[in-house]
């Protein structure tokens, strides 16, 4: 676990203490490249070695993991990557891969680079002349001169998704760079943002579908084996009884005779679970299995501290379980892999609606339909923002630009060609690389865990597109390659089921162990001051009774009490 920050101008020891201070999980060790055009910061642990190459006004830093040819490169050759950036510019990176985010000052010209997953992070704002970046808002943040005004799109748009998509957060002002972009800025200039690299490949057809199994076992096991930390050291795994979990547990198994300890939360005998098939999995393997058992009363006093660890508000109730599991593994391992990347990366169950609706919606073909039915599938407030939000910021809110546009490019693009395609872009572009990644980066880091996704690897990425769309979903099945691949890995009810989620229980607790929380953070009051939102239909979901009927109580009142938390700690300025 490593951290990247800094600014351009004028040396200040002051302001880089005060963003390094907000980065002190991520790592023991700090390095510093301080220089009249500009200071970088690094934070690492001191296992794992990251340095700043500095010759001249040149200074090329990296934070962390890069692949070569299937080999992880622990210690990247930062002399070298400057040489090339030297002959070549920029351009010359465009070969690496792996997770990482690249920062070089060429005088007063700087460069940012993104993965080409979105894996890591980084944030950016030009505040007073100076061009300011980190790993985490955070660490921007602790400047308390930097504006704070909430942007009425993002407000919509994290109601629609529960988290904000793209470019552009929750602040006006502060932006997020682009999974596969990179980015440069030099005085008096705009900022120029790029795409580097592309992986959505044309799909291939000179395959059996048992070649397309073993190729992707080899994919798959190369992916792994590249995030392997160093040493002998015991491994983690986030074990969740899904497809995509046990098949990186079962890679980590086959690949190394170093101790493998898999975790597993519940929520309680009361709600549905899915621990017996993370049991399966785990006795089949030979892992040393714990499980957490989530309540309530264990997280709400540290729900604050989740919320500031997040930097975004992200309103997926499986932040907290993430968190919790962390801590529990931070205890025995110091690296942990997990599944993410099944659902966007291989025909994930929400595709399957949004499907029948392309081909067989019923109604008019409208423009925006698809839009349309894309927003509505998160169920989440898309068709209640005009009752919940309040008319003040409703009238700042276009929902065709805020939310529609940000889908319609992916839709109307020439390629990928398949619908299906389409359909993985924005889930890998969007809700991967600004909802998925990132919060398993920050609830990780919060403990300072090393996090690996194999599954978002950019090779595992481009052989999703490559791969024949029966592979992927047909008659309802999802993810067909992965179980076909690893049916002889796995228990054959792991292989079976369907895909189910972890859901988090919040529907009851809000009714319950949640419910005096809810009425403190969402009172009349604290309503009204804000102005955000409409103080009666509030208080309709604190009752659960809505005039429309039954709906997403939990889900709505979970991402209600996490943006106040978020605009508490992070606008007004309370302490965690």
């Amino acid at each position: 676990m490593d951290a990247i920050y800094g600014f351009s101008g004028r040396p200040d020891p002051t302001r880089l203490d005060q963003m390094d201070a907000m980065l002190s999980h991520r790592g023991s060790e700090r390095v510093k490249d301080v220089a009249p055009q500009g200071t970088i910061g690094i934070r690492h642990r001191t296992d794992v070695s990251r340095t700043i190459y500095r010759d001249g006004d040149l200074s090329l830093s990296l934070i962390g993991q890069l692949s070569n040819d299937g080999r992880a490169v622990d210690e990247p050759d930062l002399k070298t990557l400057a040489a090339r950036f030297r002959r070549e510019g920029i351009g010359a990176l465009d070969a690496l891969r792996g997770a990482f985010i690249v920062v070089i000052r060429d005088g007063e010209t700087w460069h940012m680079v993104r993965d080409g997953a979105g894996v890591r992070t980084v944030y950016w704002t030009v505040h007073e002349g100076r061009f300011r970046f980190a790993i985490e808002p955070k660490s921007l943040l602790s400047d308390r001169a930097l504006p704070r005004k909430i942007r009425p799109g993002a407000l919509a748009q994290y109601l629609t998704f529960s988290f904000v998509p793209g470019r552009d957060t929750m602040l006006d002002g502060l932006q997020e760079l682009k999974p596969a972009h990179r980015l440069r800025w030099s005085p008096g200039h705009a900022p120029v943002e790029q795409r580097w690299f592309s992986y959505d490949n044309p799909p291939e057809s000179s395959r059996s579908d048992a070649e397309w199994c073993t190729t992707f076992r080899e994919a798959m096991g190369k992916a792994v084996r590249e995030r392997m930390p160093g040493g002998d050291g015991p491994i983690g795994v986030f074990l969740s009884g899904g497809i995509d979990s046990s098949i990186v547990a079962a890679e980590l198994v086959g690949q190394t005779s170093r101790p493998i300890h898999s975790y597993t939360v519940h929520f309680g005998a009361d709600y549905p679970s899915e621990i017996e098939f993370a049991r399966s999995v785990a006795q089949r393997l030979g892992t040393k299995h714990q499980e957490l058992e989530v309540r309530p009363e264990s997280f709400v006093p540290r729900l604050r501290k989740i919320a500031w660890h997040l930097d975004e508000p992200i309103g997926d109730p499986i932040a907290v379980p993430n968190f919790e599991l962390a801590g529990m593994a931070a205890s025995d391992v110091g690296h942990v892999f997990n599944g993410e990347g099944g659902d966007p990366c291989f025909g994930g169950p929400k595709n399957v609606s949004m499907m029948l609706h392309h081909w067989y919606g019923g109604e008019p073909l409208a423009p925006g339909f698809r839009e349309r039915w894309y927003l509505a599938s998160y169920r989440r407030a898309y068709g209640e923002l005009g009752r919940l939000i309040s008319p003040e910021w409703s009238e700042q809110i276009d929902e065709k630009r805020d939310l529609e546009q940000i889908l319609t490019p992916y839709f109307e693009t020439s390629h990928p060609t398949r619908f299906l395609d389409k359909l993985m872009s924005i889930n890998i572009q969007l809700k991967g690389a600004h909802l998925i990644l990132p919060k398993v980066d920050r609830m990780l880091g919060a403990w300072g865990l090393g996090v690996a996704a194999p599954l978002f690897d950019e090779r595992m990425l481009a052989f999703s597109y490559a791969l024949p769309g029966h592979l992927k979903l047909a008659a309802g099945v999802e993810k067909i390659i992965l179980k076909e691949a690893y049916r002889n890995d796995l228990p054959a009810e792991v292989i079976a089921r369907p895909k189910s989620g972890m859901r988090v229980p919040v529907h009851w607790w809000f009714q319950d162990e949640l419910r005096r929380l809810a009425l403190e953070l969402l009172s009349p009051r604290s309503i009204r001051e804000a102005g955000i939102f409409n103080p009666t239909r509030v208080r309709q979901l604190l009752d659960y009774n809505t005039v429309e009927g039954p709906g997403r109580y939990g889900l709505r009142l979970w991402m209600l009490i996490t943006f106040e938390l978020w605009r508490r700690l992070v606008v007004e300025g309370e302490s965690p």
